[in-house]
Protein backbone atom coordinates (compact mmCIF):
# COMPACT_ATOMS: atom_id res chain seq x y z
CA UNK A 1 0.00 0.00 0.00
CA UNK A 2 1.08 3.53 -0.92
CA UNK A 3 2.84 5.63 1.94
CA UNK A 4 0.96 8.61 1.48
CA UNK A 5 -2.55 10.04 0.95
CA UNK A 6 -3.59 10.22 -2.46
CA UNK A 7 -3.84 13.71 -2.22
CA UNK A 8 -0.47 14.14 -1.20
CA UNK A 9 1.26 10.97 -3.57
CA UNK A 10 0.94 13.71 -6.44
CA UNK A 11 3.27 16.19 -4.04
CA UNK A 12 6.14 14.38 -4.91
CA UNK A 13 5.99 12.87 -7.71
CA UNK A 14 8.46 14.91 -9.44
CA UNK A 15 11.26 14.94 -6.77
CA UNK A 16 10.77 17.62 -4.95
CA UNK A 17 8.68 19.22 -1.97
CA UNK A 18 8.42 23.03 -2.37
CA UNK A 19 7.24 25.53 -0.20
CA UNK A 20 3.81 25.35 -2.19
CA UNK A 21 3.66 21.64 -1.88
CA UNK A 22 3.74 22.37 2.30
CA UNK A 23 1.10 24.65 1.92
CA UNK A 24 -1.18 22.30 0.19
CA UNK A 25 0.35 19.78 2.54
CA UNK A 26 -1.17 21.99 5.11
CA UNK A 27 -4.72 22.79 3.53
CA UNK A 28 -4.92 19.09 2.78
CA UNK A 29 -4.65 18.29 6.57
CA UNK A 30 -6.91 21.03 7.82
CA UNK A 31 -9.61 19.88 5.12
CA UNK A 32 -9.27 15.92 6.49
CA UNK A 33 -7.63 14.61 2.95
CA UNK A 34 -4.84 13.96 4.44
CA UNK A 35 -3.29 13.00 8.18
CA UNK A 36 -0.46 14.08 10.31
CA UNK A 37 0.92 10.49 9.05
CA UNK A 38 1.61 12.26 5.75
CA UNK A 39 3.55 14.64 7.46
CA UNK A 40 5.81 12.44 8.85
CA UNK A 41 6.26 10.25 6.33
CA UNK A 42 7.35 13.50 4.07
CA UNK A 43 9.90 14.04 6.48
CA UNK A 44 11.10 10.55 7.12
CA UNK A 45 10.98 8.49 3.85
CA UNK A 46 10.52 11.11 1.57
CA UNK A 47 12.93 13.75 3.43
CA UNK A 48 15.34 14.32 0.45
CA UNK A 49 13.22 15.78 -1.54
CA UNK A 50 12.86 18.77 0.23
CA UNK A 51 13.90 21.90 -1.26
CA UNK A 52 16.45 24.46 0.85
CA UNK A 53 14.86 25.72 3.90
CA UNK A 54 11.67 23.11 3.70
CA UNK A 55 13.10 21.08 6.62
CA UNK A 56 12.20 23.99 9.26
CA UNK A 57 8.64 24.63 8.09
CA UNK A 58 8.13 20.91 7.94
CA UNK A 59 9.33 20.79 11.47
CA UNK A 60 7.05 23.85 12.36
CA UNK A 61 3.68 22.09 10.96
CA UNK A 62 4.96 18.78 12.51
CA UNK A 63 5.23 20.36 16.24
CA UNK A 64 2.02 22.42 15.81
CA UNK A 65 0.04 18.65 14.79
CA UNK A 66 1.82 17.31 17.75
CA UNK A 67 4.25 15.97 16.53
CA UNK A 68 7.72 14.98 17.66
CA UNK A 69 8.81 13.16 14.42
CA UNK A 70 12.17 14.77 13.99
CA UNK A 71 13.03 16.04 9.58
CA UNK A 72 15.59 13.17 8.31
CA UNK A 73 19.08 15.15 7.60
CA UNK A 74 19.77 15.03 3.60
CA UNK A 75 21.64 11.92 2.66
CA UNK A 76 25.12 13.16 1.31
CA UNK A 77 26.59 9.35 0.82
CA UNK A 78 26.09 5.79 0.77
CA UNK A 79 28.12 5.50 3.94
CA UNK A 80 28.10 1.76 4.62
CA UNK A 81 31.34 -0.07 4.01
CA UNK A 82 29.72 -3.09 3.11
CA UNK A 83 28.24 -2.32 0.52
CA UNK A 84 30.62 -0.26 -1.12
CA UNK A 85 33.21 -3.36 -0.38
CA UNK A 86 30.85 -5.87 -2.11
CA UNK A 87 30.73 -7.61 1.13
CA UNK A 88 26.97 -7.80 0.69
CA UNK A 89 24.28 -7.45 -2.20
CA UNK A 90 20.92 -6.32 -1.86
CA UNK A 91 18.26 -7.52 -2.47
CA UNK A 92 20.34 -11.18 -2.03
CA UNK A 93 21.04 -10.13 1.58
CA UNK A 94 17.54 -9.58 2.53
CA UNK A 95 14.63 -7.78 1.68
CA UNK A 96 15.18 -5.53 4.86
CA UNK A 97 18.52 -5.36 4.99
CA UNK A 98 19.70 -2.28 7.00
CA UNK A 99 21.10 -0.95 3.87
CA UNK A 100 18.41 -0.80 2.07
CA UNK A 101 17.00 2.40 2.98
CA UNK A 102 20.14 4.09 2.68
CA UNK A 103 20.20 2.69 -1.43
CA UNK A 104 16.50 4.10 -1.58
CA UNK A 105 17.55 7.27 -0.23
CA UNK A 106 20.41 7.61 -2.30
CA UNK A 107 18.06 7.15 -5.22
CA UNK A 108 15.53 9.68 -4.08
CA UNK A 109 18.20 12.27 -3.36
CA UNK A 110 19.42 11.55 -7.20
CA UNK A 111 15.95 11.98 -8.68
CA UNK A 112 15.45 15.23 -6.78
CA UNK A 113 19.02 16.98 -7.22
CA UNK A 114 19.51 15.65 -10.80
CA UNK A 115 15.78 15.89 -12.34
CA UNK A 116 15.97 12.20 -13.46
CA UNK A 117 12.88 10.86 -12.59
CA UNK A 118 13.51 7.22 -13.54
CA UNK A 119 15.00 7.37 -9.78
CA UNK A 120 12.06 8.13 -7.97
CA UNK A 121 10.14 6.02 -5.63
CA UNK A 122 6.97 7.79 -5.63
CA UNK A 123 4.85 5.04 -4.29
CA UNK A 124 6.59 3.67 -1.22
CA UNK A 125 9.60 6.24 -0.62
CA UNK A 126 12.50 5.01 1.89
CA UNK A 127 10.54 2.27 3.32
CA UNK A 128 12.94 -0.54 3.73
CA UNK A 129 12.57 -3.22 1.77
CA UNK A 130 13.71 -3.58 -1.53
CA UNK A 131 10.93 -4.61 -3.73
CA UNK A 132 9.48 -3.82 -7.39
CA UNK A 133 9.61 -0.06 -6.93
CA UNK A 134 13.14 0.04 -5.84
CA UNK A 135 14.45 -2.69 -8.57
CA UNK A 136 13.46 -0.72 -11.22
CA UNK A 137 14.50 2.86 -9.79
CA UNK A 138 17.79 0.29 -9.52
CA UNK A 139 17.95 -0.56 -13.10
CA UNK A 140 17.37 2.41 -14.54
CA UNK A 141 20.77 4.07 -12.36
CA UNK A 142 22.48 1.28 -13.67
CA UNK A 143 21.85 1.76 -17.61
CA UNK A 144 22.07 5.52 -17.30
CA UNK A 145 25.87 4.38 -15.52
CA UNK A 146 26.49 2.27 -18.34
CA UNK A 147 26.37 -0.68 -15.79
CA UNK A 148 24.65 -4.14 -16.39
CA UNK A 149 21.16 -3.74 -15.91
CA UNK A 150 20.22 -6.42 -12.85
CA UNK A 151 18.61 -4.35 -10.27
CA UNK A 152 20.60 -5.56 -7.61
CA UNK A 153 22.92 -3.30 -5.78
CA UNK A 154 26.49 -5.17 -5.52
CA UNK A 155 29.86 -3.26 -5.08
CA UNK A 156 30.27 -1.62 -8.45
CA UNK A 157 26.64 -0.44 -8.67
CA UNK A 158 27.20 0.70 -4.59
CA UNK A 159 30.20 2.58 -5.61
CA UNK A 160 28.20 4.37 -8.41
CA UNK A 161 25.63 5.02 -6.71
CA UNK A 162 27.92 6.67 -4.27
CA UNK A 163 29.78 8.94 -6.79
CA UNK A 164 26.78 10.18 -7.89
CA UNK A 165 25.61 11.09 -4.74
CA UNK A 166 28.57 13.06 -4.00
CA UNK A 167 28.44 14.73 -7.04
CA UNK A 168 25.27 16.65 -5.81
CA UNK A 169 24.60 19.58 -3.98
CA UNK A 170 23.10 18.55 -0.74
CA UNK A 171 20.25 21.20 -0.09
CA UNK A 172 20.36 22.97 3.41
CA UNK A 173 16.36 21.74 3.89
CA UNK A 174 17.17 22.78 7.53
CA UNK A 175 19.27 25.84 6.90
CA UNK A 176 19.84 27.49 3.68
CA UNK A 177 22.98 28.75 2.27
CA UNK A 178 24.24 30.87 -0.68
CA UNK A 179 24.70 27.76 -2.90
CA UNK A 180 20.69 26.69 -2.77
CA UNK A 181 20.31 30.80 -4.19
CA UNK A 182 22.99 29.20 -7.08
CA UNK A 183 21.34 26.30 -7.36
CA UNK A 184 17.48 27.89 -7.73
CA UNK A 185 18.05 30.34 -10.06
CA UNK A 186 19.97 27.89 -12.26
CA UNK A 187 16.68 25.65 -11.89
CA UNK A 188 14.59 28.82 -12.91
CA UNK A 189 16.51 29.87 -15.73
CA UNK A 190 16.21 26.13 -17.18
CA UNK A 191 13.41 25.63 -19.98
CA UNK A 192 10.49 25.34 -19.89
CA UNK A 193 10.42 26.94 -16.16
CA UNK A 194 12.57 30.02 -17.88
CA UNK A 195 9.42 30.92 -20.50
CA UNK A 196 7.48 31.79 -17.01
CA UNK A 197 9.72 34.75 -16.48
CA UNK A 198 9.39 36.29 -20.02
CA UNK A 199 7.67 39.65 -20.31
CA UNK A 200 4.89 37.78 -22.98
CA UNK A 201 4.35 35.13 -20.81
CA UNK A 202 1.90 34.38 -18.18
CA UNK A 203 3.57 34.16 -14.38
CA UNK A 204 3.72 31.06 -12.71
CA UNK A 205 4.76 31.72 -8.92
CA UNK A 206 6.00 29.35 -7.12
CA UNK A 207 5.73 31.03 -3.28
CA UNK A 208 2.67 30.58 -1.74
CA UNK A 209 3.15 33.70 0.66
CA UNK A 210 2.80 35.92 -2.52
CA UNK A 211 -0.44 37.34 -3.29
CA UNK A 212 -0.74 35.40 -6.87
CA UNK A 213 -2.05 31.56 -6.50
CA UNK A 214 1.11 29.13 -6.62
CA UNK A 215 1.91 26.63 -9.67
CA UNK A 216 -1.09 27.85 -12.30
CA UNK A 217 -0.57 30.55 -15.03
CA UNK A 218 -1.51 33.72 -13.87
CA UNK A 219 -2.23 35.99 -16.79
CA UNK A 220 -2.67 39.44 -15.46
CA UNK A 221 1.17 39.80 -16.13
CA UNK A 222 1.30 38.90 -19.53
CA UNK A 223 3.02 41.84 -21.03
CA UNK A 224 5.32 42.70 -17.65
CA UNK A 225 8.71 42.75 -16.77
CA UNK A 226 8.73 39.86 -14.47
CA UNK A 227 12.37 40.65 -12.88
CA UNK A 228 11.70 41.42 -9.33
CA UNK A 229 8.96 38.33 -9.59
CA UNK A 230 12.28 35.89 -10.47
CA UNK A 231 14.29 37.48 -8.01
CA UNK A 232 11.93 36.43 -5.16
CA UNK A 233 11.13 33.49 -6.47
CA UNK A 234 14.69 32.67 -6.44
CA UNK A 235 14.80 33.23 -2.52
CA UNK A 236 11.63 31.31 -1.59
CA UNK A 237 13.23 27.79 -3.82
CA UNK A 238 16.42 28.92 -2.50
CA UNK A 239 15.18 28.67 1.18
CA UNK A 240 15.32 32.55 2.11
CA UNK A 241 12.21 34.97 2.87
CA UNK A 242 11.47 37.38 0.46
CA UNK A 243 11.07 41.22 1.23
CA UNK A 244 7.00 42.09 0.56
CA UNK A 245 5.43 45.49 0.18
CA UNK A 246 3.61 45.77 3.80
CA UNK A 247 6.35 43.71 5.95
CA UNK A 248 3.50 41.35 6.79
CA UNK A 249 6.01 38.18 5.34
CA UNK A 250 3.12 37.86 2.66
CA UNK A 251 1.73 39.98 -0.23
CA UNK A 252 3.58 41.52 -3.47
CA UNK A 253 7.51 41.40 -3.80
CA UNK A 254 8.60 45.37 -3.98
CA UNK A 255 10.29 46.86 -6.98
CA UNK A 256 13.99 45.53 -7.76
CA UNK A 257 14.78 49.58 -7.56
CA UNK A 258 13.15 49.46 -3.60
CA UNK A 259 15.00 46.12 -2.47
CA UNK A 260 17.26 48.21 -0.52
CA UNK A 261 14.88 49.27 2.14
CA UNK A 262 15.06 45.80 3.52
CA UNK A 263 18.85 45.66 3.69
CA UNK A 264 20.19 46.23 7.25
CA UNK A 265 21.74 49.53 6.46
CA UNK A 266 18.02 50.83 5.55
CA UNK A 267 15.33 48.78 6.98
CA UNK A 268 15.07 50.27 10.25
CA UNK A 269 14.46 54.11 8.44
CA UNK A 270 11.99 51.98 6.35
CA UNK A 271 10.04 50.10 9.15
CA UNK A 272 11.08 46.77 7.36
CA UNK A 273 12.56 43.72 8.75
CA UNK A 274 16.00 43.07 7.64
CA UNK A 275 16.43 40.77 4.81
CA UNK A 276 19.87 41.50 3.34
CA UNK A 277 23.13 42.53 4.09
CA UNK A 278 24.08 45.59 2.35
CA UNK A 279 27.57 45.15 0.66
CA UNK A 280 27.87 47.94 -1.88
CA UNK A 281 25.85 50.89 -3.72
CA UNK A 282 27.43 53.11 -6.34
CA UNK A 283 25.29 56.30 -8.24
CA UNK A 284 26.79 55.61 -11.83
CA UNK A 285 25.17 58.80 -12.99
CA UNK A 286 27.18 60.60 -10.92
CA UNK A 287 30.26 60.03 -11.93
CA UNK A 288 32.54 60.35 -15.13
CA UNK A 289 32.91 57.82 -17.62
CA UNK A 290 36.72 56.49 -16.22
CA UNK A 291 35.09 56.94 -12.68
CA UNK A 292 32.26 54.52 -13.26
CA UNK A 293 34.70 52.13 -14.78
CA UNK A 294 36.58 52.06 -11.62
CA UNK A 295 33.57 51.84 -9.46
CA UNK A 296 31.71 49.21 -10.72
CA UNK A 297 34.99 46.94 -11.35
CA UNK A 298 35.15 47.44 -7.55
CA UNK A 299 31.70 47.05 -7.06
CA UNK A 300 31.96 43.69 -9.10
CA UNK A 301 34.55 42.41 -7.64
CA UNK A 302 32.77 41.98 -4.25
CA UNK A 303 30.34 40.22 -5.85
CA UNK A 304 29.53 36.14 -4.57
CA UNK A 305 27.21 33.66 -5.81
CA UNK A 306 23.72 33.85 -4.24
CA UNK A 307 24.33 37.40 -4.30
CA UNK A 308 21.69 39.96 -5.43
CA UNK A 309 22.59 43.09 -7.84
CA UNK A 310 19.26 45.42 -8.14
CA UNK A 311 19.53 48.16 -10.56
CA UNK A 312 17.52 51.71 -10.55
CA UNK A 313 17.14 52.72 -14.38
CA UNK A 314 17.40 56.35 -14.90
CA UNK A 315 14.25 58.63 -14.76
CA UNK A 316 12.33 60.02 -11.78
CA UNK A 317 10.08 57.43 -9.92
CA UNK A 318 10.25 54.33 -8.95
CA UNK A 319 7.45 52.72 -11.71
CA UNK A 320 10.14 51.02 -14.03
CA UNK A 321 10.77 48.96 -11.01
CA UNK A 322 14.56 48.38 -12.19
CA UNK A 323 16.56 45.18 -12.60
CA UNK A 324 16.83 41.91 -10.84
CA UNK A 325 20.35 39.66 -10.96
CA UNK A 326 21.34 36.92 -8.92
CA UNK A 327 25.07 36.20 -9.37
CA UNK A 328 25.35 32.34 -9.77
CA UNK A 329 29.24 32.41 -10.27
CA UNK A 330 32.17 34.94 -11.01
CA UNK A 331 35.05 35.52 -13.32
CA UNK A 332 35.73 38.67 -12.09
CA UNK A 333 39.31 37.73 -11.19
CA UNK A 334 40.12 36.47 -14.77
CA UNK A 335 37.90 38.80 -17.14
CA UNK A 336 35.98 41.09 -14.64
CA UNK A 337 32.66 39.13 -15.48
CA UNK A 338 30.21 37.51 -13.26
CA UNK A 339 27.28 35.82 -14.17
CA UNK A 340 23.72 36.57 -13.33
CA UNK A 341 20.60 34.84 -13.41
CA UNK A 342 17.82 37.37 -14.39
CA UNK A 343 14.66 37.68 -16.45
CA UNK A 344 15.00 38.78 -19.74
CA UNK A 345 12.05 39.69 -22.21
CA UNK A 346 11.63 36.23 -23.73
CA UNK A 347 12.93 34.02 -20.61
CA UNK A 348 15.17 34.10 -17.51
CA UNK A 349 18.76 33.62 -18.47
CA UNK A 350 22.19 33.32 -17.35
CA UNK A 351 24.56 36.03 -19.08
CA UNK A 352 28.23 36.85 -18.26
CA UNK A 353 27.98 40.48 -17.46
CA UNK A 354 31.11 43.20 -16.94
CA UNK A 355 30.92 46.87 -15.68
CA UNK A 356 29.75 47.98 -19.27
CA UNK A 357 26.34 46.63 -18.85
CA UNK A 358 25.72 48.84 -15.32
CA UNK A 359 26.76 51.98 -16.84
CA UNK A 360 24.15 53.44 -17.71
CA UNK A 361 22.36 53.43 -14.39
CA UNK A 362 20.83 55.82 -11.89
CA UNK A 363 22.51 53.64 -9.05
CA UNK A 364 23.41 50.11 -8.06
CA UNK A 365 23.13 48.05 -4.95
CA UNK A 366 24.74 44.82 -4.14
CA UNK A 367 22.72 42.99 -1.61
CA UNK A 368 23.36 39.81 0.00
CA UNK A 369 20.28 37.60 1.71
CA UNK A 370 20.52 37.07 5.63
CA UNK A 371 17.31 35.88 6.50
CA UNK A 372 16.03 32.51 6.30
CA UNK A 373 13.13 30.49 5.90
Amino acid sequence: MPVLSPSIGNLIKNAQFTASDLAALRKAIQTQQATVDDAKAIATQYADTLEAGMGSWLRALLKSLGSSTSVAIPIANLGSDALLNGQITLPDSGRKHPAVRSVQRALIALASRTQVLEYMLPQFGADGDYGGETTQAVKAFQKNQGLSVTGKVDGVTAKAIDLALRQTQVPGIMSATPADLVRAAIALTTEPVAFNYGVEQPWVNTDPSHAVFTDRPFDFLKGRWKCNLFGGNVLRKGGYEPAFFGNQGKGEYPNANQWYKWSNKDAAQHGNKVHFQWIAEVAPETLTDAEKQVAIADFLSKVQPGDFVLADHLGAGVQDGGHTRVAVSSNFSIDGTVAFAQAHFDKAVIEQEGADQLFAQEKIWLLRPNRKM
